[in-house]
């Protein structure tokens, strides 16, 4: 609830890293609910969590996350190259 109302406040976040795991609301269900809001459909999103089975990672993917990042063996270079990739995708010119 606290990461979705940072957002409606705020016109500078440009991409979400985010847990799986919340206190009240999980990341999946965060993540659909930015998804079918026009506003942040488009918006970069990175799950960063400790679920790491196949199934998960699915759910993760299918709820409209861009990165599923996880916690165990976590490597902070994967996910600065994830953020890298994520942004520069989003500003780069249609071709």
């Amino acid at each position: 609830m606290q990461a979705l109302e940072k957002l409606e406040g705020d016109d500078t976040i440009e991409l979400v890293v985010m847990d799986v795991q919340m206190p009240r609301l999980d990341g999946f269900s965060v993540t659909e609910q930015l998804r079918d809001n026009p506003r942040y459909r488009s918006m970069p999103i990175v799950l960063v969590t400790s679920l790491e089975s196949q199934s998960d990672r699915e759910r993760g993917m299918l709820a409209g996350a861009d990165a599923y990042i996880v916690k165990r063996g976590f490597d902070q270079v994967e996910l600065l190259a994830a953020v890298e990739r994520l942004l520069l995708s989003e500003h780069m010119p249609d071709v």
